[in-house]
This record gives C-alpha cells, structure tokens and sequence, in this order.
C-alpha cells in the first residue's frame, strides 16, 4: 500500500477505477460482430491491450464516429480488445460503430464497487479534495449523474472537453489548479500503465497502480500496487493530515 500521509487531493482514473467495464455486455457486442467469447476473455485481452498501449501497438482502424471527442483513443482499446479475443480486423470498425452507439446510450465502463461512495464521502469531509482525471469522451458528467454517483466527487476533468490527456501532466495540474494543491500532496490512482502512471510521474505526483485482473503481474514491480479506491480512501482517511 502506497504511503497516504498529508494527501490534500486524490486524483482517480475513472475506467476500471471508479467504473469498471462491463466485459458481458461487450462480449454480447462482440458475438454480434462475429465471434463467439465470453466475459473471461474479454477480461484477458483487457489486459494484453493494456500492456499494447505501452509501446503503440494497439490496433487502430477507420470507423464512423473516430472524430467524436475520445474516441479514437476508445476505439483502439476496445477494438483492440475485440481483436486479441479473435475478432477479424476487418469488421472491428463495425464493431466499433455498433458499440459505440450503445456507449453512447450507456457508457460500457459503468459497474461501481461497493462502498465506493461512503468511502469518498468520508475522505472529504476530512477536508481532501477528490477529482476523476479520466481519458474519457465528454460524457463522464452525465454517466455519474445516471448511476448516482456524482455527487460524490468534487471535480470531473474528462478529457472529452478539456482537450487534453494523460500521460499528459496537464490534465493532472487542471485540479492541481483549482484546488491549490502542491504534486507532494497529490495522490493519483489508475489501472493503465501508459497512461495513468506515466502521466502522474510526469506530474510529479504520487501514484499507484490498481490491478484488480492482474493484468501487470510481474510488470512494473517498482510502481505501488493498491487493491482498489476504497481501500485507500480508508487509508488516508486513517492517516495524519
């Protein structure tokens, strides 16, 4: 567990950290698209494209919505995902299209771990500020508002509109800003190497790593490995200010 003495902001990734993505709901998508998977595979080629990101190897392909904010970097997870799961490359941009029709609508990334809000609540009536720094396409607000967990978070910097995203550190230093906090006393938490824990290195934050699937074992043995927001949440909430 990584060290959570005098955190003032708490910084979190939004996919597979607040959110976690529906791998069933994707592999009903993927079936349509012509390949017979289930949810344990999905999980499995999660992690192999995860691990693609790091060198830009993740398969990118032209589809009909690539121009919307996010969205190329969302369709080269997710068709990546598909893919590796055995997916010819020739009808992942019908994938993509169909599944981000239903993205749209709601969000694959929508399953929210329990406590999850309680534990967020408690840190911040400590007087820690709590911020989503997210890749993500603009719609982060609305998905929140939708499974009721908005109010639970004192900023949502989505990448969709801002502009800007990680490993980018100033996506990092947008609620750096607003609430005045110094990299020192800043704590950011993610599930994607690439982005999330290059971005905050490069923010000069501290930073963990949370790997529920595994994805990383034996990977990146110098970055902190934590169990989930929860648990940190409750850490911090038991730690010195």
């Amino acid at each position: 567990m990584i060290d959570t003495a005098g955190v003032d902001l708490l910084c979190l990734d939004a996919g597979n950290t607040v959110i976690f993505l529906d791998h069933a709901r994707l592999a009903d998508l993927v079936r349509d698209a012509g390949v017979v998977v289930d949810a344990d595979a999905l999980v499995r080629t999660e992690g192999e494209a995860k691990r693609l990101a790091e060198t830009g190897a993740l398969l990118d392909v032209d589809w009909r919505h690539r121009d919307r904010p996010g969205a190329i970097a969302w369709g080269r997870m997710v068709g990546t995902i598909a893919a590796r799961a055995g997916l010819d490359h020739a009808h992942v941009p019908a994938l993509l299209d169909a599944a981000w029709r239903v993205h749209e609508v709601k969000n694959l990334w929508c399953k929210v771990p329990g406590g999850l809000g309680p534990a967020l609540d408690a840190v911040r009536a400590r007087g820690v500020k709590v911020a989503i720094i997210s890749n993500s396409e603009g719609m982060l607000d609305r998905l929140f508002r939708d499974l009721g967990i908005l109010d639970h978070f004192d900023l949502v910097v989505d990448s969709g509109k801002v502009g800007v995203e990680k490993p980018d550190p100033a996506i990092f230093r947008v609620a750096m800003d607003r609430f005045g906090a110094a990299p020192s006393r800043t704590l950011h938490l993610g599930d994607v190497f690439a982005t999330d824990i290059l971005g905050a290195r490069a923010a000069g934050i501290r930073h963990a790593l949370i790997d529920p699937y595994g994805h990383y074992e034996g990977r990146h043995l110098d970055v902190a490995r934590v169990p989930g927001v929860v648990e940190v949440a409750r850490a911090i909430e038991a730690s010195p200010r």
